[in-house]
């Protein structure tokens, strides 16, 4: 058990050493800051129940709700982001041979992946998050608790989108392609808090319980925490990852 472990970590610690060598963790960082601080101070959240105005508008400790909104929509891009390169990057560049053949599972090396990822995921969100909580800070008194909870639900979300990321990543052979294909597939997963209201109960009810953000936005991002979105998560973590697991099991007999 201890061998795995320590496998897995050389895995997350070779990603986490790329990630920081590379240039796409600080564009993304840049992009993510700058995207979600936009939205917060000038734009609000003009979407869906949720509606709310910009910091700027109503000069509110109320308007820290937008951040929350928006985390969703932000990591479809920011997840694509992390992961395009995980393992279609290894195939174009001839890489993930050499790979298969070191001493390691291919389980290991997909969770290995993953905690990298998600470890990049952790340090951009804290490095965003700060400011507009200082900012908000100094409008008045901030409900801590709530703020705590959003933050740990988005970490649950982004958890998530990472693992479909990883897994889209694995099926496709280049970087750009995954990009986009991950971005589009978690559009379309948070999409049906945008038209349950003309769907028939049943279908919304079952396309909403599906979507990965409604499990986010209808608790987390309102400070509340409910076990059901841990264990939702947490499912689609384990199965993404298993998936991701198979697709590069498969391609290391061929």
């Amino acid at each position: 058990m201890s061998s795995a472990l320590a496998r897995t970590a050389a895995v997350a610690s070779r990603e986490w050493g790329a990630a920081l060598d590379g240039p796409a963790l600080r564009t993304a960082a840049l992009v993510f800051a700058l995207s979600l601080g936009a939205l917060y101070f000038f734009v609000g959240y003009p979407i869906g129940e949720l509606r709310a105005g910009g910091l700027w508008q109503v000069r509110t400790t109320h308007a820290l709700a937008v951040v929350f909104a928006w985390l969703p929509l932000l990591f479809a891009g920011l997840a694509a982001a992390l992961t395009m390169a995980s393992w279609s990057e290894e195939r174009r560049a001839g890489t993930e041979e050499m790979l298969l053949a070191w001493p390691v599972s291919a389980g290991e090396l997909v969770v290995g992946k993953f905690l990298a990822a998600f470890a990049q995921l952790c340090l951009l969100l804290t490095v965003a998050l700060v400011p507009l909580l200082a900012a908000t800070a100094y409008l008045g008194p901030v409900d801590w608790g709530a703020a705590l909870g959003g933050f740990l639900g988005a970490l649950l979300l982004g958890a998530g989108y990472l693992a479909l990321g990883q897994l889209l990543s694995a099926c496709t052979r280049e970087p750009l392609s995954a990009f986009l294909i991950t971005a589009l597939a978690l559009l379309v997963s948070w999409s049906p808090m945008l038209v349950v209201g003309i769907l028939p109960g049943a279908l919304a009810d079952a396309l909403v319980y599906a979507s990965p953000a409604s499990h986010y936005l209808l608790t987390s991002a309102r400070g509340l925490f409910d076990l059901r979105d841990l264990l939702f998560h947490g499912l689609l973590c384990a199965a993404a990852l298993h998936l991701c697991t198979l697709v590069v099991e498969a391609r290391r007999w061929r």
